[in-house]
């Protein structure tokens, strides 16, 4: 038995001379383990078995797959894959789709920040270079300037960031906190 590849198909001709054609999904193997890791990410979300999700649990369910987007990006993603007459679900296969896609094509613009690059941007708002700073500030800072984060949000953060006893956010150990969340 001889076996040749020609493009995406492969030829296996048979011992009594005739070709046999199968198509090569070289993509399916290669993206097998990651359809499989979204499968089981969707389907915690997919309590009825129906192939499908409540709309406000597709940033949830993004996240859980170690992908970062913007609120403003994470609205055009579920737009992209919203029926047309928009019922507040999600069906699988769109999300399938779109997140092969993410973790793939675009992976690198949607990872999560490593531990240097926060501990700069920290130190860059700490001009005195004290190692910490105000609770306070911070707050300010969040509340201010970039994505606007809801108040539930932001007192989560507090939470996380601020020490009780000091008031303060020491931010070399709450960097290293959020890089490795």
């Amino acid at each position: 038995m001889e076996t040749t590849w020609h493009e995406e198909r492969m030829s296996v001709r048979g011992e009594d001379g005739c070709h046999l054609y199968a198509m090569a999904f070289a993509g399916e193997d290669e993206h097998a383990e990651l359809r499989k890791k979204i499968r089981e990410a969707f389907q915690v979300f997919d309590r009825e078995g129906r192939h499908a999700c409540d709309v406000r649990e597709v940033g949830t369910i993004i996240r859980s797959l170690n992908i970062f987007p913007t609120e403003k990006q994470l609205q055009r993603w579920i737009h992209e894959i919203e029926e047309e007459e928009p019922t507040g679900f999600i069906v699988f296969e769109k999300f399938e789709a779109l997140a092969v896609r993410l973790l793939t094509e675009e992976a690198m613009s949607h990872k999560r920040n490593t531990e240097d690059e926060i501990l700069m941007a920290f130190q860059a708002l700490d001009m005195d270079k004290k190692g910490y700073i105000e609770a306070e500030e911070l707050e300010r800072l969040i509340t201010s300037y970039g994505e606007k984060f809801s108040e539930e949000e932001v007192k989560e953060m507090m939470t996380a960031a601020v020490d009780p006893e000091t008031n303060k956010v020491y931010y070399e150990d709450y960097a290293e906190m959020l890089a490795s969340e």
